[in-house]
């Protein structure tokens, strides 16, 4: 369902309606609101009004002279030529009957008589401002809400009667109760009450209602010749029982657009549409009124199991769910971050407190020594840590009670925090660097030497390996492998805002605006998402490897089915050149029902062949190392490249990163062990060296004095290898080392008389 504002709803009976908004959005329901199904319009401008006499021809209108048409009972709609272009927005729409209906907008009135097929402009002698809304009794009685003035027609829209209605503000909605009786609404201001006035005589003599807030009156309504109701363009919507001299307040319907009291039934209903997916139906009572979407903006969402699960609402609502996120119940709970540590036990935090569960969310109370948080980090079962603005609140008693650790400068405002184990963590924070810890929380140094001034999310995967979302100057992802003294930022993600992660540690996901993107190999590399999520996405929280529930804007609450996952960890894979062939070399940390291994070879990263294949070792959680050789007896090719691909028991896959090896030209420096070793007394080491440079073998005693010089000169890229004689010296160990460009490496040799 598209998640925008919805600004015209209609009703052909009580269980057939549409609604209409932004982007275009059309939606239908054959159940009295209880579902509804998306249509497709492929139009992108807003849509303002929906209307139908039948049930199935049924007519829209919008922006930019709109007009959408359906014989289908709104199923499929085309567009129909109005006339008119950009800037001619149609905020009227009235169907009187089969064949007649009108349109009104900016300085615009269109008439159809066959239907909606095609429609002409009308003119009306004397006026030229704006047309706000119409509304018909029958064919030949109408009215046009307009700028200060009414239009009024008893002869179907031949000739017009232009009428002075009250002040000189617009009128933006109008309501026909009866022939002599009128009623319309409109402009506000800063000092005057939202105009609303009434008719007794036909519209010809009007009387301004009273005490209303100084929005603008969106739309009027009403159900007898005293009783009305109209909403504004704030939270209230308000009840009249004296033909608007008076005005009260209702509830349950706020930021509305459109009402529609259903006439000619026999029971009381009514619908509204409105701001922020608000859509609203009442059956006992126009003053009783409920949401028939969910359209709370969620701020977090938490599941403990494949079934149950908490999302928090920003109308003071927790909600839970038992049955995977297909139905929800509410509990007045106020928060805007929740976590749990098991099925039982979890806590949620608000402006004023730390709220905790014991009984897997069917009764929440108070934690002590906490005056709220925006985020709660929970180590194991007594340790956590929560922040809010610029204090960190620690517990050691399994979230009890809470005491302030630190309170940073109040220019500062923590936004997230994460421990490696008990005593190592970091905070990112806004309006100042980060601070870490080291000795669990009991100092936190501010990282003086970071050009990080805003941060929103961090993580660390151990002591050195982490990660940051700086937003110092523009959003970026970045990485640090000594433990934060350095930060590089990472090229392939745009715009991250926040970090969720799956159970496997190399799992996780990055949301951003708009962009949206997920890592299998721990960061490695990253796949772009954003298509596949709405922009509105904004916390997510999985159980499993393969399953996830996130939660956003607007109603927003989404399965994620990851179908292909794949969990073997794989920690490395590299390809060298020995000689003829290419040996390649992979381990993995662990591996779940993992099958094997298929080497692939390419030429240009496009076209794949299979080469090899290797079991894999089913599920283990030990170190695997693997390896392959791949001879080149046949290949002419200057350059290859390799991937893997990693199958499961039941078929599924995943590729690795693809790696790629210069033939002919080591990829790395290299110095090999010597050959034979132990040896007597001659002895052969062969070298690699990636480019062109000096080259300088030397060999040590164990007391460091040199006893050779075997090379020391320039040498091209390539593989090389160079003999060393030890006949003058005494059996013992010695060691030889290479220095070549910026490499240095030592190995040690045994020699043997």
């Amino acid at each position: 369902m598209p998640r925008v504002d919805y600004v015209g709803v209609h009703f052909s009976n009580k269980d057939i309606g549409w609604a209409v908004g932004g982007l275009g959005a059309l939606i239908k329901t054959t159940d009295g609101g209880a579902n509804w199904k998306t249509i497709q319009t492929n139009i992108t401008v807003p849509i303002l009004k929906i209307r139908s006499i039948n049930g199935q021809t049924v007519i829209a209108s919008g922006y930019s002279g709109l007009i959408l048409r359906s014989t289908d009972g709104g199923e499929i709609f085309t567009q129909v030529e109005s006339g008119l272009g950009a800037g001619f927005d149609l905020w009227g729409l009235e169907i009187v009957n089969d064949t007649l209906g009108w349109a009104c907008g900016a300085t615009a009135l269109l008439k159809t008589t066959d239907g909606g097929e095609s429609w002409q402009i009308i003119n009306i002698p004397g006026y030229t401002g704006n047309l706000w809304w119409i509304d018909f009794m029958n064919e030949n009685y109408g009215f046009v809400a307009a700028d200060g003035k009414v239009l009024k027609t008893t002869d179907g829209g031949n000739n017009w009667e232009i009428i002075q209605a009250g002040d000189d503000r617009p009128l933006y909605c109008i309501n026909i109760i009866d022939s002599s009786h009128i009623a319309a609404a409109g402009y506000g201001g800063t000092n005057y009450s939202a105009k609303n006035i009434y008719s007794n005589d036909g519209g010809y003599t009007w009387i301004h209602g009273g005490n209303l807030t100084t929005e603008e009156v969106n739309c009027i309504k009403y159900v007898s010749a005293d009783t009305g109701y109209l909403v504004m363009s704030n939270v209230s919507a308000w009840k009249t029982t004296n033909r608007g001299t008076e005005w009260t307040t209702i509830q349950g319907i706020s930021d509305t657009y459109e009402l529609q009291i259903l006439e000619n039934i026999n029971e009381i209903i009514g619908y509204s549409a409105g701001t922020g997916l608000k859509i609203s139906k009442t059956e006992n009572g126009y003053e009783n009124w409920e949401r028939l979407i969910m359209n709370d903006n969620f701020s977090d969402v938490c599941f403990v199991s494949e079934e149950k699960g908490f999302a928090l609402g920003n109308y003071n609502v927790l909600y839970k769910t038992t049955d995977g996120g297909i139905n929800w119940t509410a509990k007045g709970v106020l928060g805007s971050c929740i976590t749990f540590i098991d099925s039982l036990k979890g806590f949620i935090g608000s402006s004023g407190a730390i709220w905790k569960t014991t009984d897997g969310g069917n009764n929440w109370y108070i934690t002590n020594g906490a005056n709220g948080a925006s985020k709660i980090f929970i180590k194991n079962e007594t340790t956590g840590w929560a922040i809010r603005d610029n204090i960190i609140y620690k517990t050691t008693d399994s979230g009890d009670n809470w005491f302030t650790q630190f309170t940073a400068p109040t220019s500062v405002r923590f936004t997230s925090i994460y421990f490696v184990d008990s005593l190592y963590g970091w905070t990112a924070n806004l309006g100042g660097r980060p601070y870490k810890t080291t000795n669990g929380g009991i100092e936190w140094v501010q990282q003086t030497n970071l050009d990080l001034w805003i941060t929103n999310d961090i993580y660390f995967e151990n002591y050195t390996k982490g990660w940051i979302i700086d937003k110092t100057s523009w959003s970026a992802l970045k990485k640090t492998i000594d433990g934060g003294l350095n930060w590089i930022k990472i090229p392939d993600v745009l715009n991250p805002f926040k970090f969720h992660f799956f159970p496997d540690s190399n799992h996780w996901l990055i949301s951003g605006t708009p962009q949206k993107y997920i890592t299998e190999d721990g960061g490695f590399s990253w796949i772009d998402i954003t298509s596949d999520i709405p922009s509105i996405f904004t916390s997510f929280r999985s159980v499993t490897n393969k399953l996830g529930f996130a939660a956003g804007g607007l109603g927003l609450l989404l399965r994620y089915d990851d179908t292909a996952y794949v969990p073997v960890e794989l920690n490395s894979f590299t390809a060298v050149a020995v000689g003829n062939n290419i040996l390649l070399s992979w381990s993995t940390s662990s591996e779940l029902n993992n099958s094997a291994f298929q080497i692939e070879r390419s030429t240009d990263k496009t076209n794949w062949r299979t080469i090899g294949f290797i079991e894999g070792n089913n599920t283990t959680i030990e170190l695997n190392n693997y390896s392959f050789i791949d001879s080149l007896f046949k290949n002419n090719s200057q350059k290859l490249f390799y991937r893997l691909k990693q199958i499961d028991f039941t078929g599924t896959f995943k590729y690795s990163n693809t790696i790629k090896v210069e033939i002919g030209i080591p990829s790395k420096f290299f110095l090999s062990q010597n050959y034979p070793n132990p040896f007597n007394p001659i002895t052969q080491i062969k070298y690699s060296i990636k480019e062109n440079g000096l080259v300088s073998i030397r060999v040590f005693d164990v007391l460091g004095k040199e006893v050779a010089i075997l090379i020391k000169e320039e040498r091209p890229a390539g593989e090389h290898e160079v003999n060393f004689d030890g006949s003058n010296l005494s059996s013992g160990i010695y060691f030889y080392t290479i220095t070549a460009n910026d490499f240095h490496q030592t190995k040690k040799m045994l020699l043997i008389k």
